[in-house]
């Protein structure tokens, strides 16, 4: 399929003002309560953040102790510049402690740190997601939870593309895979709606970006769905306990096992919060 063109498909350039304002007038995800209550009093880490999500959305900065955040680089496309130590600003008032290091090494934090890991759309645009995880889990305490956020595919420009196969992510895993990685950009180039992205340029000036993705890490290397989050997740050694599809996104909240050696993955499906209250409105 061959993606759209910019041009007179594209957004009026009021489009962003119009969407954030139609963001700041929403009301909290539903269910949002459910989310927060095993984090309230806690301690944790955000990788990639922050997030204004974790701030309206799906206000969990507002119950927590205290949150430090990761980010992979000193300059970053959505942070702008970052200074290590006590100046990750993620609620007015309240600030943690900034970390610049990989998602995917994270040698510098002790195991069993944090009592919650959050992640906002930022899984996606790491080459091996298990191996992210993996480090992710390893600085959770026993009985901590992960909070997962993840985009809903039909409500972006990678609405064209196929979700990936789990396969996929256990052969990343296998291989290495780092964030050199580029298997993903030929079919990044053919499949994403130009005509969403007005401000990314055209075909050509994503390849550009895409080649230095090491730098900017700006690419979507894989596509979730509900089955695959959840299928993750279960892989980890997680008990899913709780999911809610969005018009934007999908979340996740599970936790990792006190006895990780003895606990089975759970064969209960997770919970939805969205079968059980009315969603929040679109934006």
């Amino acid at each position: 399929m061959e993606p759209s063109t910019a041009g007179t498909e594209r957004k009026p350039f009021y489009w962003k003002l119009v969407r954030n304002l139609k963001r700041a007038l929403r009301a909290p995800l539903s269910g949002y309560r459910d989310y927060q209550a095993p984090l309230r009093g806690g301690t944790g880490i955000e990788i990639g953040g922050p997030t204004k999500l974790f701030r309206r959305d799906l206000p969990v900065y507002a119950v927590a102790k205290s949150v430090d955040g990761v980010n992979f680089a000193a300059t970053t496309m959505w942070e702008g510049r970052l200074a290590e130590g006590q100046t990750y600003r993620y609620l007015k008032g309240r600030v943690g402690r900034q970390y610049v290091c990989d998602a995917t090494d994270l040698a510098r934090i002790p195991p069993a740190t944090y009592d919650f890991v959050l992640s906002s759309n930022n899984l996606e645009h790491i080459a091996n997601p298990l191996k992210a995880l993996a480090e992710w889990l390893r600085i959770l305490r026993p009985g901590g939870h992960l909070l997962l956020v993840l985009p809903r595919r039909e409500s972006n420009f990678d609405h064209r593309r196929e979700i990936t196969a789990f396969g996929h992510l256990l052969d990343d895993y296998a291989a290495g895979t780092t964030e050199h990685d580029l298997t993903h950009l030929e079919e990044i180039l053919d499949r994403h709606d130009y005509a969403m992205t007005p401000e990314a340029g055209d075909r050509e000036t994503l390849e550009r970006r895409g080649r230095t993705n090491f730098e900017n890490r700006g690419l979507h290397h894989h596509v979730f769905d509900p089955g695959l989050v959840e299928q993750v997740l279960r892989h980890c050694g997680l008990e899913p306990l709780l999911q809610t599809t969005t018009p934007t996104d999908y979340v996740a909240l599970a936790r990792k096992p006190i006895e990780q050696s003895t606990q089975s993955a759970s064969a209960e499906p997770l919970v939805d919060i969205a079968r059980r209250a009315p969603q929040r409105r679109a934006g």
